[in-house]
């Protein structure tokens, strides 16, 4: 799975105009071939700011996903109504649940009584 985020930071003034043509585009992206996920998320900490994450099948299903009209209309609006973003993409290795977090807890404890 690929993952990307783009972390937005909104001109003060443009925070509401923003989020209605995101949540316009949203449904549209989430049909898109290999699209797992797309959603827009508010800081609740920053104001003004807010994330964008879409996770993705195949690195070639998102990299499709970048020449769509879509993504160039996402780009605008960032553009033209963000002062500052982010972009980020990654790679998934695992995914689970809570069993996935003991496991990684387990490994994190035999690890530190071996060095210690």
């Amino acid at each position: 799975m690929i993952i990307y985020q783009m972390k937005i930071k909104t001109k003060p003034y443009k925070s509401d105009e923003f989020r209605s043509n995101m949540r316009s585009l949203l449904p549209n992206i989430r049909k898109q071939m290999g699209c797992l996920g797309f959603s827009l998320n508010r800081d609740s900490e920053m104001d003004n700011t807010c994330s964008l994450i879409g996770e993705w099948q195949t690195r070639k299903a998102m990299e499709k996903h970048f020449g769509t009209h879509d993504f160039q209309v996402l780009i605008g609006a960032a553009r033209v109504l963000g002062e500052t973003f982010t972009f980020t993409i990654a790679e998934v290795l695992k995914t689970g649940g809570f069993e996935l977090v003991r496991e990684k807890i387990a490994q994190k404890g035999v690890k530190h009584q071996n060095a210690g």
